[in-house]
């Protein structure tokens, strides 16, 4: 049998071997001692730059879209930025210390590349954050993850609003250093939208990284060049909200000028229908454009839609006032033959008046009854010439008469601004559909 003593050693033993080794493991004198050595103000300056040529990698986070101020022409986004360089003096040896992979430092520690966005609204300064560490690794590769709200200028194309896409820029710029001992180089070659939230009005078609320099010209003729990085985003409005609280109203209001010409004289309604349709045509365009910025560069689709169709509301008022004179006219005077000339080549024929077309030679002795006084007109084709006459109830003749003129002339208005309204609707909407289409 084996002794009790020696199987109380032999059950030590086996507990110290399960026993963790402590020795190396991570440990904060450790890390104090690293800062203390990389970060001696003997051997590190942060004034001075880590080697000639500083190769410094940028890449753009986006969290969220927080608006595009299309009047103000205003980007507001809220990402970080994440900027890495290698620094050759903030480095350890592995061996000693195996379990410490990286340290981190404040701002007024560590040297760090002086960067500026270019296009910047509201913070105009160098990118700066006191509260933010550095990350720095035992191979000397320096990171920064600078989180931001940029407030950046866009230059905003409204030529097919709503059915716009924008394109918007966020430019980076080395601010103290040159290209000859600062370069910034992309670290991924889009910005990174994987963590975005979705917005209400803008969704995200693709975004890209564009390494560029910019040159600034001294009074003695010297060019300097900076390094420079353009974050691009491009984004397409979504328009269904449009299409129903802006797109809708307009089409149906400029119908409207054309209802104008349905309304009997009589009523004495006709002046007061198209000036209330030209006033609420007015206040549409001045909605639209307040929504737009003011500028000549680029010139909104649906802006001159709505000028054209204003337009068409002072031709269709003029008209209305014409017929209305016509028809109020001395009845006692007789209808010139210029107007009656008017009258049968032209108003009849082309405006189906009373189911008359192509000249009614259909038909060519053809009673038809007019809408005033219950009088109806008689047609006759005599020679190959149009007569015109009117017969009253009692069946005499009788010259064409200015009430009946002025109902054939609101008949024909009608149709001819009915057509122009459609063809000028369908052509700037295929245009904006069309444009905004082909622009993503």
């Amino acid at each position: 049998m084996v002794p009790i003593f020696d199987w109380a050693v032999f059950y030590f033993i086996i507990t110290l071997s399960m026993i963790p080794v402590t020795e190396g493991a991570w440990s904060h004198s450790d890390v104090h001692t690293i800062r203390g050595t990389i970060l001696a103000t003997a051997t590190y300056h942060k004034l001075i730059r880590p080697s000639e040529t500083t190769n410094v990698n940028v890449s753009l986070n986006l969290l969220t879209i927080n608006n595009l101020e299309v009047k103000t022409q205003t980007l507001s986004t809220t990402g970080w930025l994440t900027i890495e360089w290698v620094d050759n003096r903030l480095t350890w040896n592995s061996g000693t210390y195996p379990d410490v992979t990286h340290v981190y430092s404040l701002d007024s520690e560590v040297w760090k590349p002086e960067l500026f966005i270019d296009n910047s609204l509201a913070d105009v300064s160098i990118l700066v954050d006191d509260n933010v560490m550095f990350k720095i690794s035992r191979d000397g590769v320096v990171e920064w993850k600078l989180p931001r709200i940029f407030t950046t200028f866009c230059n905003v194309d409204v030529t097919y609003y709503p059915f716009d896409t924008q394109n918007c820029v966020i430019e980076i710029t080395s601010w103290a250093y040159t290209i000859d001992e600062l370069v910034m180089n992309s670290s991924r070659s889009s910005v990174n939208i994987e963590d975005i939230k979705p917005h209400g009005e803008w969704s995200i078609l693709s975004s890209s990284v564009a390494e560029k320099e910019l040159q600034e010209t001294k009074v003695n003729g010297d060019v300097e060049k900076y390094s420079q990085l353009h974050f691009s985003i491009k984004m397409q409005r979504k328009s269904n909200y449009y299409i129903s609280s802006v797109l809708l109203p307009i089409l149906l209001t400029s119908y409207l000028n054309n209802f104008v010409f349905i309304l009997p004289v009589d009523s004495g309604e006709k002046v007061g229908f198209i000036l209330t349709v030209l006033l609420a045509l007015a206040v549409l365009l001045t909605l639209v454009s307040d929504s737009i910025p003011s500028t000549s560069i680029n010139t909104s689709v649906l802006s001159v839609y709505l000028a054209v169709t204003l337009c068409l509301g002072v031709l269709c008022c003029l008209l209305t006032v014409l017929v209305i004179r016509i028809h109020f006219k001395d009845p006692d005077t007789p209808v010139s033959a210029w107007w009656k000339s008017l009258h049968d080549k032209l108003l009849v024929p082309f405006s189906c008046w009373n189911g008359c077309l192509c000249r009614c030679r259909k038909d060519k002795n053809n009673v038809k009854p007019t809408v005033p006084n219950n009088e109806v007109v008689v047609v006759n084709y005599e020679d190959g010439k149009d007569d015109t006459t009117t017969v009253d109830e009692s069946g005499t003749s009788g010259e064409l008469k200015w009430t009946e003129l002025s109902a054939v002339l609101d008949h024909f208005f009608l149709i001819v601004m009915v057509i122009i309204t459609t063809i000028s609707s369908i052509i700037f909407m295929i245009s904006l559909a069309a444009g905004g289409k082909i622009n993503t």
